[in-house]
């Protein structure tokens, strides 16, 4: 009884928690519930609309390409390069085996990752929130972000981790949660390695806190620090013992060390400091700065403030007695705090979402306080500011370019001028535009004569050119990244007139003639406008024999 006084709050209008709890999600079915169910829903069909009409070939390609290699047997950080974390490449790997190798996959399971992320708060949510007031929070948080725009690790990891907190609070109910909170936490961390700093700190950060701040149970909170520990590290060390066998060990530390160099600027005092212009809004240049960006800086004063006070009565004795002293809202207020560290190197609402949007509920919670003991007007303008802020987000949630959405879906293309492509597997389930399904099928065309005389290397962006063809490859890495690996291979490669070869700019190898050169259709991001080159042997080229 006591470790359940300890763990959990006492809200009444929340729900009651019980040893007779049936189920993960809900407790005594209504209205609310089915509202939360729509909106997973919704939120999935927009994302599989996205995984149809999206043309990032860059981030959508290199996560096909890394599961494709994974699925097809590579051993990870040896044979093929983990970017963001082994878990997630494996599940979008497992994505191919049941949707098939096509771009359309990893879309599709990252959206079903996202549904459950916005279920999973729901149900965290109700644990100090009404039903009413949690799916208030799930609306905005889908107001906000509503459906996947890359398929990032940052969804699967995000999921993970509200699994664990789900779990964690509810230990006092069977110990073996305790181990399931730390299995989750150790599948969020393998699913993206660089977000260990947001992920890990918070329930750190909570164990510590009871240990210190309840001294008469520190013999069961320690029980509890072990179990937690065992499910974190237990998944890491089978890992781990699985690299070893494939002698994957360095190159794993390697190679996650130069990416940080190379991709994050962790180790610059500059990305601080431009991260805190960005939270504060005093610096416009972030993806964030929208207006869905602008409201996390709502949430961080809010949830700090939170925390504060909660601090503020510990050191000086005297516990505040407020609605705002609960374990769980401590628990998810920190959990959004540190949430924000997955956006220190690029600050954009898609890394926000996930992490720092738990404490929209929190947010929730302070305005409703506010609403139950304001006087008759300033009820009436709370109600009527809430109803304006989500007409507000409404009206931007689809076929326009928000902080949220990079790309918009264009109506031309999803409900008439739409073209299907049947001969390149990737693009199946796909709706193009004619442009840019028509420079594909060139490339396609272009490179197929060399499909089983030749290697393909890629020096551009363009994952998906790389891999449409299926050409055997030898770069672990879906395009060039010197320093991460010995390239020597690929000079051997290209002195053997072995290799089809896709380029950025004009080159000049010997034995080598130019098949393809045109410009990247304008709609597709980070290419649009330059030229692709291709190269292949001239001793193919001429003849076009396989």
């Amino acid at each position: 009884m006591v470790l359940r006084q300890l763990f959990f709050s006492k809200n009444k209008s929340a729900e009651a928690e019980s040893n007779h709890f049936p189920c993960l999600f809900f407790y005594r079915f209504n209205i609310f519930d089915l509202l939360v169910i729509i909106i997973c829903i919704a939120s999935f069909c927009c994302s599989f609309v996205e995984s149809m009409v999206n043309c990032d070939n860059h981030h959508w390609g290199w996560a096909y390409i890394t599961a494709l290699d994974i699925k097809r047997g590579a051993i990870p950080h040896s044979e093929v390069i983990i970017f963001y974390g082994y878990i997630y490449t494996l599940l979008q790997s497992i994505a191919l085996i049941f949707f098939g190798e096509r771009l359309m996959s990893v879309g599709i399971i990252t959206g079903l990752f996202y549904s459950l992320t916005l279920l999973l708060s729901y149900r965290i949510f109700h644990k100090f929130l009404k039903k009413s007031l949690a799916f208030i929070s799930v609306l905005l948080l889908f107001l906000i972000h509503p459906y996947i725009i890359y398929p990032a690790a940052n969804y699967f990891a995000y999921t993970f981790q509200l699994l664990a907190l789900i779990f964690f609070l509810k230990y006092s109910q069977n110990r073996f949660n305790g181990f399931l909170a730390g299995f989750f936490l150790s599948m969020a961390v393998l699913s993206r390695y660089s977000s260990a700093i947001a992920i890990i700190p918070p329930f750190v950060i909570l164990l510590a806190w009871e240990f210190f701040v309840f001294p008469d149970i520190k013999k069961h909170i320690i029980e509890k620090i072990g179990i937690v520990s065992a499910g974190i590290v237990i998944p890491l060390i089978i890992f781990f013992i699985y690299l070893g066998m494939n002698s994957s060990i360095g190159t794993f530390f390697y190679q996650t060390q130069t990416l940080i160099k190379l991709r994050s600027g962790l180790d610059n005092v500059t990305t601080y400091l431009n991260f805190l212009s960005f939270i504060f809004l005093l610096d416009t240049s972030s993806y964030a700065f929208g207006f869905r960006g602008k409201f996390f800086s709502l949430i961080l004063i809010i949830c700090v403030f939170v925390l504060a006070r909660e601090i503020i009565g510990k050191v000086s004795g005297n516990p505040i007695k407020s609605d705002y002293n609960r374990y769980n809202i401590v628990a998810v207020s920190l959990i959004a705090i540190f949430g924000f560290l997955n956006s220190v190197h690029i600050y954009e609402t898609v890394r926000l979402v996930n992490g720092a949007s738990l404490g929209i509920g929190v947010v929730v919670f302070v305005f409703y306080r506010l609403f139950i003991r304001a006087i008759k007007p300033v009820k009436c303008l709370i109600i009527i500011s809430g109803i304006l802020l989500c007409l507000f987000l409404s009206s931007s949630i689809l076929f326009t370019k928000t902080s949220s959405a990079y790309y918009p879906w264009r109506k031309d293309v999803l409900f008439c001028n739409g073209v299907t492509n049947k001969n390149i597997g990737i693009f199946k389930g796909k709706l193009l535009t004619k442009e840019y399904n028509d420079f594909y099928q060139e490339v396609y065309d272009s490179v197929e004569p060399f499909k089983n005389s030749c290697y393909i290397l890629n020096y551009t962006f363009d994952v998906v050119a790389i891999v449409m063809n299926d050409l055997p490859r030898i770069q672990i890495a879906p395009l060039n990244l010197p320093g991460l690996y010995d390239v020597s291979a690929q000079a051997r490669l290209i002195d053997r007139q072995k290799a089809v070869i896709l380029s950025y700019k004009r080159l000049d190898f010997p034995g080598y003639k130019e098949i393809f050169c045109k410009r990247w259709p304008d709609e597709i991001p980070w290419l649009g406008g330059g030229y692709l080159f291709i190269y292949a042997p001239v001793k193919y080229a001429n003849n076009k024999q396989s």
